[in-house]
């Protein structure tokens, strides 16, 4: 009785270590076939160890986290919380970014740089300030034919 409860624990820390694993997996966008790559397994490797074909060791778990350039300290401080502290996947996913920041893993939490904005060329820019000038010109004239008054002038040094 004591030994199925004892397994049952265990398959709980193995099944949080790996929802821990698919959500930094996620966050980074690596995919079992890039961690595959990158840790020159055959195809499906990884995939075959987080679904549970293969049983989870610390090597596959220490390989993992070197394909995701992730020290193990962070991964095994954010999985196994302080006495007290809330071990479910949200919470987990938390103190693991916030552990990261600490850390100075700030790829993990950066938003992505947004896109390069195409670089407009010197005729485009000419237009657009023909175009510009052009409006606000033709605005002016409709106010003056619509008999709006003008707005006071500033003189140069004429005192009136």
């Amino acid at each position: 009785m004591e030994e199925d409860s004892q397994y049952e624990q265990e398959q709980g820390e193995v099944e949080r270590a790996i929802k821990l694993i698919e959500g930094v997996m996620r966050v980074e966008g690596v995919t079992k076939k890039i961690l595959d790559e990158r840790l020159g397994k055959s195809p499906g490797y990884f995939a075959q160890v987080l679904s549970g074909r293969l049983e989870l060791k610390y090597r596959h778990i220490l390989a993992i986290l070197r394909g995701l350039e992730l020290e193990p300290r962070v991964f095994f401080r954010s999985l196994f919380p302080e006495p007290g502290e809330p071990a479910s996947g949200a919470r987990m996913l938390e103190r693991l970014f916030a552990e990261l920041q600490r850390s100075g893993y700030g790829s993990y939490l950066a938003p992505p740089p947004p896109p390069p904005q195409p670089a407009i060329d010197a005729e485009e820019l000419d237009r657009r300030i023909q175009a510009a000038v052009a409006a606000a010109l033709a605005q002016r004239d409709e106010r003056e034919q619509a008999g709006e008054a003008e707005p006071a002038r500033l003189s140069r040094g004429k005192k009136r």
